[in-house]
């Protein structure tokens, strides 16, 4: 690894173990593949080998009398990733005999800031909820061409999986918007997101032939 990629990673420690910043695997390749294309894969592994984009770990050690939640940020100087991140058998090797290997099951997040820094927008970025809010009577500035529904309900639902079985509470409509929004550069209506919110909560999201 390079001096300036061993900087870039030294300052990613900096960075805090809990923030709503921190995106999931599936969001981040949602996102790079968004604006990526074809070579959304590679490019993502590729920037986080170089330590361009900081990594969170996170797991569950069971050997404890009571269950304990770990997090760690992941240094590109100890870890390789490959081929894939966006693969369900991701193989994550120490870069040394030093280093020792990765607890599991474990959960990787992206941090989200970078992600953008890193793949912008090719475009002005809508109007976000919390902009609307500001000023209601801004109509909100909407993508060409027509919503795509069955994008988003698809990467909203696996987000509630997610979050259900990491045992958290089924958030608001307005967050599940922001997530669009960061992940899709776009957001459905409130209704929408409500409608699709009670679906789920009610057990019934499968009629939407997402599942």
């Amino acid at each position: 690894m390079s001096k300036k990629a061993a900087k870039r990673t030294k300052a990613a420690t900096a960075l805090p173990l809990v923030s709503p910043h921190w995106w999931s695997r599936e969001q981040t390749v949602a996102y790079c593949r968004a604006h990526k294309g074809e070579i959304a894969d590679g490019a993502l592994t590729a920037a986080v080998n170089a330590g361009d984009l900081p990594v969170k770990l996170e797991w569950i050690d069971h050997q404890t009398s009571s269950p304990v939640q770990h997090k760690l940020l992941l240094s590109a100087e100890d870890y390789a990733f490959g081929p894939y991140i966006s693969s369900n058998f991701l193989v994550i090797q120490p870069r040394r005999p030093d280093v020792p290997p990765l607890p599991r099951p474990h959960a990787l997040f992206f941090w989200g800031p970078k992600a953008k820094e890193l793949w912008p927008a090719q475009e002005a970025e809508p109007v976000t909820t919390k902009q609307q809010a500001a000023d209601p009577f801004k109509p909100p500035r909407r993508r060409p061409g027509p919503p795509p529904e069955n994008e988003w309900k698809q990467a909203v639902v696996r987000e509630l999986l997610r979050r259900a079985k990491a045992g958290k509470p089924l958030p608001s409509a307005p967050d599940m918007q922001e997530f669009c929004q960061d992940v899709l550069e776009w957001e459905p209506d409130l209704r929408s997101m409500q409608e699709l919110l009670r679906l789920f909560a009610g057990e019934m999201w499968h009629l939407l032939g997402l599942g």
